[in-house]
């Protein structure tokens, strides 16, 4: 967390080493430059390839006097490396090692570290430092006064305020020293199954996070932006309202830039909000909102700082069908030197701006049957598209407004404007689980804004490139296949903006289904997502009876929208032929020697 620059953010890898073997693993990397310079780079390959953002180097372990001018040519070639593969990245020092070499943790930033800080991009001090340190480690870094992240263990193990919900008293202290901080474990509030529950739990430790530590960046900056406020875990999974799984799962790579979500209440009525599984349109979530019969309120979803160049803005949201709260966007625009609130509502709204108001503008969605589906069985959502022609402009907030029954513009307008109202208000169990009528609820399940107008997207022209199956016959009614299905993207369709293919959907269909002819999305069974163009296979069990499977890829890109489902990569098991082969017969992607 830093205190008084924009930080980069993102994910660093750890390397560690500790006590007697760390001690070995040591002499053995800092043997020559050479074997220095080698394995910094292996590192910074490694971290450039994983897409992480740089590394936070932990020796735990004493090091040799005569090794100590390899070791920090070990931090100096990696944070070299590092800045040129990604040059954003940080290559971050760990509290412990001494300038001697000593396993001697200093708790702040002095003269025994000093040189390690110097060859790095920062330094996260040790846990148990004591109030004035924050200020002593400001001082000796000087102008890099931020670049020192004070340690603050969230399960409280001698740290400076005692952790848990008491972790903001390290933040202040460490804010006020003017120096940044580091948070060891923020799992705890999991791990320890803190109560009523976890969302609560999590929830209230976060808030108090935030209250000492404001926002250092303001997210999104660029168009085009898409959330379905995907968690990276849930309890089924969607595709555009569609579940196309029941099964729990977990995959952080699949999570989406979180909401902020701060309550601004217009009446005395709670209106609370949470982040829920109940339901999802992509992903496994969505923002859950309860109120009353009289609830009215705003709720912050971003802070943004994002130009607008060009003529229009197209923006997409969906409500779910039995909402009782109506819920809908409210974009917060400046131009020139006016402010704007747009608000995006549903078509026929019967929403009037008063006369005395010049700073707000209703745009209802147009319906088209081909974006809205009701009360189907498969698709609980409806999708309101909105086109906006303002001009070249800035987007600076985007809220999420409720009502019950009429919206008030006028007092909309004032909440917006009166930041003093801002509070923070968490779901509780009380309300959550209430089965009193009068008790409200709304759901809100993506939120797109782009210039470009959506349009069917074609996905890349993909050539899978094998994926060598194992099967093992488990009964005999039942056998399993293993294998990892590989492919490349030898062409680019064109795709307008900074829309890029950035997740793709792997389906499966059995017996040649979908053999000869093309196959509509939803016909074959759901089976995960992937980040990279490879997708592992364990154990699935599949009937002795079925000769073949047919797998599928769908490409997403960052605008949330999908491509089309591409020809089926065929993989078959017959008695008469047990080993795997392409069928010649099927018009598709072409596979490799060693596809199947």
């Amino acid at each position: 967390m830093g205190a008084g620059k924009e930080g980069n953010g993102g994910v660093l890898g750890t390397f560690i080493t500790e006590w007697a073997r760390g001690a070995s693993v040591c002499r053995e990397l800092l043997a020559s430059a050479e074997t220095c310079c080698m394995y910094a780079s292996q590192l910074a390959d490694l971290a450039y390839g994983l897409g992480f953002d740089g590394w936070l180097v932990n020796i735990e372990n004493k090091v040799d006097t005569k090794d100590l001018p390899r070791l920090h040519l070990f931090l100096q070639h990696l944070r070299q490396c590092m800045h040129t593969l990604k040059p954003n990245s940080d290559v971050i020092w760990y509290d412990a090692v001494t300038d001697e070499g000593d396993l001697d943790w200093q708790n702040c930033l002095n003269e025994k570290n000093r040189s390690f800080f110097a060859v790095s991009d920062g330094l996260f001090t040790n846990y148990t430092w004591s109030e004035g340190m924050a200020k002593l480690s400001a001082n000796a870094a000087g102008e890099r006064n931020f670049e020192v992240y004070m340690g603050v263990d969230v399960f409280g193990r001698n740290t400076f305020g005692g952790g848990g919900f008491d972790c903001d008293k390290a933040l202040k202290v460490a804010r006020e020293g003017e120096v940044s901080a580091a948070l060891f474990a923020p799992a705890w509030v999991y791990e320890t199954n803190q109560p009523p529950s976890f969302e609560i739990a999590q929830s209230r430790w976060w808030s108090r996070i935030e209250d000492c530590w404001p926002i250092a960046r303001c997210s999104p900056i660029a168009l085009p932006f898409f959330t379905d406020f995907n968690r990276g875990c849930g309890t089924r999974v969607a595709v555009e309202g569609k579940e196309v799984s029941t099964q729990p799962w977990f995959n952080l790579s699949c999570q989406n830039l979180q909401p902020i979500l701060k309550v601004i209440a217009l009446s005395e009525s709670p209106l609370e909000v949470s982040m829920s599984h109940e339901a999802a349109y992509s992903g496994g979530s969505c923002i859950k909102l309860t109120g009353s019969d009289d609830s009215q309120g705003l709720v912050l979803l971003y802070e943004c700082n994002v130009p607008v160049k060009t003529r229009e803005i197209h923006t997409s949201y969906c409500v779910h069908v039995d909402d009782q709260l109506h819920i809908c966007i409210a974009l917060i625009i400046h131009r020139e030197s006016s402010r704007i609130v747009v608000l995006l509502v549903e078509e026929g709204s019967q929403v009037q701006v008063p006369s005395t108001l010049k700073n707000c503008v209703v745009q209802q969605a147009t319906r088209k049957a081909d974006l809205e589906t009701l009360n189907s069985e498969s698709n609980k959502w409806i999708v309101r598209k909105h086109v906006l022609e303002l001009g070249i402009c800035a987007l600076s907030q985007i809220y999420a407004v409720t009502y019950s029954h009429e919206l008030d513009v006028k007092k909309l307008i004032s909440l917006v404007e009166d930041n003093t109202l801002t509070t923070r208000t968490l779901i509780t169990d009380s309300v959550a689980g209430s089965k009193d009528p009068e008790i409200l609820h709304g759901m809100l399940g993506h939120l797109r804004i782009s210039t470009e107008r959506e349009h069917d997207r074609e996905l890349p022209n993909i050539v899978f490139e094998g994926c060598e199956p194992q099967w093992t016959q488990k009964s005999e009614a039942w056998k399993s296949v293993s294998l990892t299905l590989r492919w490349g993207l030898v062409q680019m369709h064109s795709s307008p903006g900074n829309c890029q293919w950035v997740q793709y959907h792997v389906y499966i269909s059995k017996d040649g289904e979908s053999r000869g002819c093309s196959v509509s999305r939803g016909d074959p069974e759901f089976l995960g997502v992937s980040v990279v163009k490879a997708f592992s296979v364990q154990d699935l069990l599949i009937s002795s009876s079925c000769t073949m499977l047919n797998f599928h890829v769908q490409a997403h890109c960052t605008c949330g929208l999908p491509g089309a489902l591409t020809a089926p990569c065929i993989v078959s098991n017959s008695n008469s032929n047990p080993s795997s082969h392409l069928d010649s017969d099927i018009s598709g992607p072409v596979l490799n020697k060693h596809a199947v």
